[in-house]
């Protein structure tokens, strides 16, 4: 197992973190997720989000990084506030996990969400919540921390010729 330790990820680390995030969204394509923007434009816009959200209250990013320096993982979430039509909650939304593909089942996810968790903790949060694809094998990992699925997300594709996929309508 790798020797890491865990530290907040900086607005100036945002042109390091969007790398990452580029490489977990090729990897969730292959788990049957959307494939990642191929434009370097995209990827900039990206990098300029990422460095403004790093300078909210609300937004946290931490990295697992080697004694080294080398990045060996990262994780991200924003706290949200139910509201509207909702009682108010306070929510801690994961959006990011990423461990690079070698240094994987050494317990750097688990320490990354474990700090992500802690966090939503001490800000308030009453929930966490993330998205993993069905087929990710990261999804166990998941439910070994104690989340469970609550909804199930249905995709219908409207392509033409997409197979005799007709909605009848009353």
């Amino acid at each position: 197992m790798p020797e890491f330790r865990l530290r907040d990820v900086r607005s100036d680390d945002a042109r390091l973190v969007t790398p990452m995030i580029r490489r977990m969204v090729a990897d969730m394509a292959s788990h049957g997720g959307y494939a990642p923007a191929g434009d370097e434009a995209s990827w900039d816009k990206v990098t300029a989000g990422m460095a403004k959200d790093l300078g909210s209250p609300r937004t946290k990013f931490v990295v697992a990084q080697s004694s080294e320096g080398e990045w060996l993982g990262v994780a991200g979430g924003e706290l949200i506030t139910l509201g509207g039509a909702f009682a108010p909650k306070e929510t801690l939304h994961i959006s990011v996990v990423y461990v690079v593909p070698q240094f994987r089942r050494a317990g750097i996810a688990r320490t990354l969400v474990a700090g992500l968790l802690d966090w939503g903790r001490a800000s308030g949060a009453t929930e966490c919540d993330l998205n993993v694809l069905g087929k990710n094998p990261a999804r166990t990992l998941y439910e070994r921390l104690g989340f469970a699925v609550l909804e199930v997300k249905m995709v219908l594709p409207l392509s033409i010729g997409s197979g005799g996929n007709h909605v009848r309508t009353p």
